[in-house]
């Protein structure tokens, strides 16, 4: 069987790399006993893997962990153990079990909801209109391994809409992000996009990113859970 957990990367641990961030699941799995299967060969791996890479820096409320086990086990009892081996920083908040054929988290990932926080309260709500409205909005970036090479993405094919509430002293943007199996788009990137298409000035190193939630989606767009039966940990 397979466990799938719900868990937190939260503000005190947002700067760790993601290896370092699963590096750090995996040895609270080892503190837990949990009864994880490894891969053969020489050099055997643990077979636990995340649904999607999350950026340097990004809070996160809907990380999902994927745990092959070598023999049935309790959900509850699994996530109660895994919840008290985990450091300050990561939570359990749901645990599921499936069929280990079931296919693969992060094979099934179709979107994420993102909360942008900047403490800025220039006049963005023109340049989401109009950022709304286009058909087409691109952003150029290096590509990776090819240092000549820069690679336009057209953001609405993975950002269609954008919300937004201002405060007195700080702008929230609210947006869906798809995710493909040939990539996504950064909540960084989006902003960085805002600025040079609308003349905007967001400080973005100033940024408080979220991942709100993480889902699947079918071929009319519609939202799943990615957990289908969630027993919910205090």
């Amino acid at each position: 069987m397979k466990l799938r957990f719900q868990i937190t990367k939260e503000k005190e641990i947002r700067f760790i790399s993601h290896l370092e961030y699963v590096r750090t699941i995996g040895r609270a799995i080892r503190r837990a006993k949990l009864p994880a299967a490894y891969s053969q060969g020489f050099n055997p791996h643990m077979k636990y893997s995340l649904a999607s890479a999350l950026g340097v820096g990004v809070v996160s409320y809907a990380e999902f962990v994927e745990l092959e086990l070598t023999e049935p086990m309790n959900p509850l009892e699994a996530a109660e153990a895994f919840k008290k081996a985990l450091p300050r920083g990561i939570r359990v908040l749901a645990v599921d079990a499936v069929e280990t054929n079931a296919p693969a988290l992060m094979s099934v990932a179709g979107g994420a909801e993102y909360r942008v926080t900047v403490p800025w309260t220039g006049n963005v709500a023109d340049a989401v209109e109009k950022f709304n409205s286009a058909d087409e909005v691109f952003f150029e970036k290096q590509a990776p391994k090819a240092k000549e090479k820069v690679k336009r993405i057209d953001v609405k094919f993975y950002i269609p809409e954008i919300s937004v509430v201002q405060r007195e002293t700080e702008t929230e943007l609210h947006f869906h992000c798809r995710i493909t199996h040939n990539g996504s788009m950064k909540a960084v990137n989006l902003l960085n996009t805002l600025n040079e298409q609308y003349g905007l000035q967001i400080p973005v190193e100033k940024a408080d990113i979220e991942r709100m939630d993480l889902y699947r989606t079918d071929e009319m767009g519609n939202k799943w859970p990615m957990l289908d039966s969630l027993y919910e940990q205090g």
